[in-house]
């Protein structure tokens, strides 16, 4: 099952297919992969990886807290958190609602 979920995870963070073949067989043990050859391409591969998934993961962070932000807003709003005035507050949008 640790195997499954480990090339899940190698296909989710979408490296090229060529560097998974090479990948899988440094499979070891569960979590771990150990390159007993890698060569500068590969290394170069990963790193250019690491940095997209990075980048990707800095895009989702900023994503979820805007949407968070909105839901928080429009929550209170509708509590009537929002200090009366007619606006949704944190929405940016600045819509009466009535």
């Amino acid at each position: 099952m640790d195997r499954v979920l480990q090339i899940r995870g190698l296909l989710d963070a979408c490296p090229p297919t060529r560097l998974i073949r090479q990948i899988l067989p440094c499979l070891d043990k569960p979590r771990t992969i150990y390159f007993p050859d890698a060569t500068p391409e590969m290394l170069a591969t990963l790193a250019h990886q690491r940095d997209r998934m990075t980048d990707r993961i800095g895009c989702l962070t900023r994503n979820r807290d805007a949407i968070a932000e909105y839901l928080d807003a429009v929550l209170a709003y509708n509590r009537g958190d929002a200090g009366g005035t007619g606006r949704v507050v944190g929405s940016g949008a600045g819509r009466p609602t009535g």
